[in-house]
């Protein structure tokens, strides 16, 4: 790799190129208001092949987007899409037994994920307004089976509904809640769901809350989204039946994610985001992944 060679003698980090687009709460010309955010973060450690001590070269990158677009259809229909992106891979260099070279190992994926949702809200005015919403979350490249790669899999839906209460909307803060019933599909194709099935259901209840703020001089800006999914009712539920794992699909699937923006100078600005999940079908224990990075920013606004 020609760009590991011309910095094989040095601890380069490469930080985040984020791009920033937003718009403020007046609409554009053909009634959209958008925001996106985007980031590339890139990290590079290498060392001579003299160098004492154990450290390994290291080289990882990772991609993630966030948009949103809003837009009034009627006096008394809204509709938001909101996409998130993100994939990234990190490459190792180990030394090779026979030769005793040190050679940088195949990249492996670190970040995969595609999360597209719609809500549409019925703007009644009164103290909670109805909305249907249709979610698809699935990842850009299923490697698990190393013999095939599945692109778009595993997939999982849902359809809700209920209602929608806009606790708190100014120009730096959109706050909002969601309860209601709703019903998944989860979809793998490249191996079983739990105990068998390619495909299962389930139905029950899920609550949303999303809060997006900023600060007066948009400095510091902070993002937060938290979902629990409590399962009434499962396609799986006679098959696990006296096993160990009869109750896991009653316990509540839980995310919780949080970005914080800090632009520390007019280019410059510190990215960090942390999601915690719970989700017993998967592991006993919550799960939390975090990204810290220095980001190089541009915005506009319009």
């Amino acid at each position: 790799m020609k760009l590991f060679k011309l910095m094989r003698y040095f601890s380069v980090p490469l930080f985040i190129v984020s791009t920033i687009h937003a718009q403020d709460s007046t609409a554009s010309k053909n009634g959209w208001k958008y925001s996106v955010l985007t980031n590339l973060n890139l990290s590079l450690n290498s060392y001579s092949n003299n160098w004492a001590g154990g450290e390994y070269s290291a080289f990882s990158w990772g991609w993630q987007f966030n948009g949103t677009a809003e837009k009034p259809l009627t006096n008394w229909l809204t509709t938001k899409n909101t996409l998130k992106l993100a994939f990234g891979q990190t490459s190792l260099q180990q030394e090779d037994s026979a030769s005793g070279k040190k050679e940088w190992q195949p990249m492996k994926k670190s970040n995969d994920l595609i999360d597209f949702e719609n809500v549409e809200n019925f703007t009644l005015k009164a103290f909670v307004d109805p909305f249907i919403s249709f979610r698809v979350i699935t990842q850009f490249s299923d490697l698990r089976n190393e013999e095939k790669t599945l692109y778009g899999n595993p997939v999982t839906m849902t359809e809700s509904f209920g209602a929608l209460r806009q606790i708190m909307k100014k120009e730096k803060l959109d706050w909002s809640a969601r309860l209601g019933g709703a019903v998944r599909q989860n979809i793998d194709r490249n191996g079983p769901i739990r105990v068998g099935d390619k495909v299962t259901n389930d139905g029950g209840v899920e609550l949303t809350t999303d809060l997006k703020t900023s600060s007066k001089d948009n400095r510091i800006s902070y993002i937060t989204q938290f979902r629990m999914y409590e399962a009434l009712f499962s396609s799986v539920e006679d098959k696990v039946k006296g096993t160990t794992e009869e109750d896991y699909w009653r316990y509540p699937d839980i995310s919780w994610e949080n970005t914080l923006g800090v632009n520390l100078l007019k280019y410059v600005m510190l990215n960090i985001y942390a999601q915690l999940l719970y989700d017993r079908d998967v592991d006993q224990d919550a799960r939390v992944r975090s990204n810290v990075g220095l980001a190089l920013t541009y915005s506009i606004k319009n």
